[in-house]
């Protein structure tokens, strides 16, 4: 394959000259930068980014960490952060830690051996020991945070208020007269969940309602186990006429539980879930559903890593969105 003294000597330029091109340099004019591409496109060279990155200290690559990529919420914020990355110049590299903390630390160190010039990650389920990412943090690579954020001081992130989602979900349930209402919640070591659990006790408790009965039931993450359970509660509680599922993904299994059982929905029982997925739309009845954001929760992640990468003395900024209540048929007969 070519390499840059081929095109220095198409170009007739010196190889530092060739060279400035490729590592993006300011001192070089536009119609010299042009004119080396073109050498280089029709020489088919194709320049060693690792080599370039060793060199000048810019790899111009993101790393960014999810717990899954197949999850419509990652994979919103996945599109909200390449289209800020690609305006800037950036590419990104993505990593799934499949809720393990292991796998979430492998792909940290992965990242710096890459040179990444920064990391934007949402924390998995399991982890629970913060001293490699404070490891990371101390480091000069910079890390910008989504949705779960590690108890650490001086982090920047950018998160949504659960707390208020979990209790507008529970508030529409009674507002529209449900009084044994159940939340299936998420996992309680994880505080976009807990947070979600206290808006729903909370907008129970504040609403002033007598005899309100409520329960919240921890599933087991194993999906045909969980259905299993709720089939049995369903089953013993007849009166369960609300329901706040802490995602949309288990409402969606709910949703067709309550209809292999019989239930009508919304009839007989209500069902809320969170995050607005697309299928929430085309379910029947369509899912009522808390909107999380998520494409604007990846642009604004992004834009801050971004502006710590041009600025590095930037002080830790924490941006938080608010919910949106989507009232959709599943919540709307009285």
């Amino acid at each position: 394959m070519a390499g840059i003294k081929e095109i220095a000597k198409i170009t007739g330029l010196s190889l530092a000259t060739v060279s400035r091109v490729f590592n993006d340099s300011s001192l070089v004019s536009p119609k010299t930068k042009e004119k080396v591409l073109k050498a280089a496109k029709d020489l088919d060279y194709r320049p060693n980014i690792m080599a370039a990155a060793l060199r000048s200290g810019k790899s111009k690559i993101i790393g960014v960490i999810v717990p899954e990529v197949n999850n419509y919420f990652f994979s919103g914020i996945i599109n909200g952060i390449e289209k800020i990355v690609s305006d800037s110049g950036y590419n990104i590299i993505i990593s799934q830690s499949h809720e393990l903390q292991e796998r979430e630390n492998v792909a940290l160190n992965s990242f710096l051996k890459l040179h990444v010039e920064g990391i934007l990650m949402s924390i998995s389920k399991e982890t629970s020991d913060f001293s490699f990412i404070e490891k990371i943090g101390e480091s000069k690579v910079p890390i910008v945070y989504f949705d779960r954020v590690p108890p650490l001081d001086g982090t920047s992130s950018v998160t949504l208020n659960d707390y208020m989602g979990g209790f507008m979900a529970t508030k529409h349930l009674l507002d529209k007269n449900c009084k044994n209402l159940l939340h299936i919640a998420g996992n309680p070591r994880v505080s976009i969940f807990k947070e979600r659990l206290k808006g729903f006790k909370d907008a129970i408790l504040k609403s002033g309602r007598k005899g309100i009965l409520s329960r919240e039931i921890e599933l087991t993450a194993h999906t045909k186990k969980d259905l299993k359970i709720l089939k049995e509660l369903f089953k013993s509680d007849p009166k369960i006429d609300g329901i706040f599922a802490y995602g949309d993904e288990i409402g969606l299994h709910v949703l067709n539980l309550l209809k292999d059982l019989d239930i009508d929905v919304p009839g007989k029982v209500k069902l809320i879930g969170f995050g607005n997925a697309d299928f929430t739309k085309l379910t029947q009845p369509k899912i009522s559903t808390i909107d999380q954001e998520c494409s604007q929760m990846g642009e604004l992640a992004a834009g801050l890593l971004i502006e710590k990468l041009k600025e590095v003395e930037l002080k830790p900024q924490n941006k938080v969105l608010l919910p949106k209540l989507i009232k959709r048929d599943s919540t709307m007969i009285q």
